[in-house]
């Protein structure tokens, strides 16, 4: 007996038959279906996490920047003597808020909030020192309502601000009040 028996293309000399090497067609399409399934899943994944980054930094543009604006007022409102009535813009948007008192030095000061063009501005003494707000947010809203009583006078601040793209988008509203000294 031959130890060594030639193997035929389809099957040997007793009608055994030998699978050849390689993938059928039906593998091969199961294997691709399988891939374009994972694939789906991939990219529907990376769009969530996208998605996901660009409301957080929506989020944390407006947090920061009402942040700042809203310390930045209630500050310089504790500080200040007085409301400038005649020249501040109250109960209304969007308003404009004039505040009055002493520098360190003991000279007058005069500092004032405004909207413009989507950015809260910061002036003193009427010369502009810049913006409170950061790039990619909008303020909608800047309401100042004066509160007072016989012994107390402050401001409540209304900021309404708003972020991110078409798709992404994101706004809300914050308050804040302080007394003046």
């Amino acid at each position: 007996m031959n130890i060594f028996k030639r193997k035929s293309q389809f099957g040997d000399k007793n009608g055994h038959a030998y699978r050849q090497a390689g993938f059928s067609l039906i593998e091969i399409l199961v294997y691709i279906v399988i891939m374009v399934i994972l694939l789906a899943v991939i990219m529907q994944v990376i769009v969530s996490i996208t998605r996901s980054q660009r409301l957080i930094n929506a989020a944390r543009a407006i947090e920061s920047s009402t942040a700042l604006s809203l310390e930045r007022i209630t500050r310089e409102v504790r500080l200040s003597d007085n409301v400038n009535l005649s020249s501040s813009v109250l109960n209304s948007n969007p308003g404009t808020l004039v505040l009055q008192g002493l520098d360190s030095l003991g000279s007058p000061r005069t500092v004032e909030f405004t909207l413009s063009n989507g950015r809260i501005i910061l002036r003193e003494n009427s010369v502009e020192t810049g913006t409170l707000t950061e790039d990619g947010t909008t303020v909608t809203g800047l309401v100042f309502r004066r509160f007072a009583s016989s012994t107390i006078e402050g401001i409540q601040t209304e900021i309404t601000i708003e972020s991110g793209t078409s798709t992404h988008y994101r706004t809300e509203t914050f308050y804040s009040s302080a007394t003046i000294r």
